[in-house]
């Protein structure tokens, strides 16, 4: 029963969407997370989707689209950016276990890009830590930079959380594997208060 109604569509996106309307309407069904789905999947895994997104502790991927065992290849660091590590794991989902979508799941209430929006002319390089790493990197971005030309970074939270979305974004549509493969990447927004995934 369980899994029918996870599987009835074989739109990787309309999967994520009705396991977040699942959660938000609190009707979650909490497909393969048992024993079964541990033993079908111990030998291959087939994800239907590659979740690029946020450390933070209140964006769950698997939790918020309502998915189990062997459905998302989960891909999670500090302001959802892509590395040359990331960027082979998605590689990785795509050549090796046939994903044919990828998600970049930015968020409200984001700490990396609230350290990157509260910085004040580069002050972040002086405390030479990793954390700084994070913050360079966001501030080096294109779309960032674009963005704080239009509107000042310190007035624009929401247009620095979406500028980073769209530059992780370009990063992975530019990939040649990724466009070898024609995946489709999108981007999308999880509202931290209502616990909604927005399509961007």
């Amino acid at each position: 029963m369980i899994d029918a109604e996870v599987n009835k569509s074989s739109n990787p996106i309309e999967k994520l969407n009705s396991g977040n309307q699942r959660f938000i309407s609190e009707k979650t069904i909490h497909p393969h997370q048992n024993k079964k789905s541990v033993l079908a999947n111990q030998d291959s895994q087939k994800p239907f989707a590659v979740i690029i997104t946020c450390s933070d502790s209140r964006v769950s991927p698997e939790i918020v689209f309502d998915q189990g065992i062997g459905d998302l290849f989960v891909i999670r660091n500090a302001g959802n950016l892509i590395s040359d590590i990331d960027m082979g794991s998605i590689e990785y989902a795509v050549e090796h276990l046939d994903t044919k979508l990828i998600v970049v799941l930015g968020h409200t209430e984001c700490g990396a890009i609230k350290a990157y929006i509260n910085d004040k002319d580069g002050a972040y390089k002086k405390h030479f830590n990793h954390i700084d790493n994070i913050v360079e990197t966001i501030s080096l971005e294109n779309e960032e930079i674009e963005a704080d030309k239009t509107t000042p970074k310190a007035t624009n939270y929401l247009g620095a959380i979406d500028a980073n979305i769209k530059h992780s974004l370009k990063l992975i549509q530019d990939n040649p594997i990724i466009k070898e493969h024609k995946i489709k990447v999108v981007p999308m927004l999880y509202d931290v208060h209502t616990g909604k995934v927005i399509p961007l």
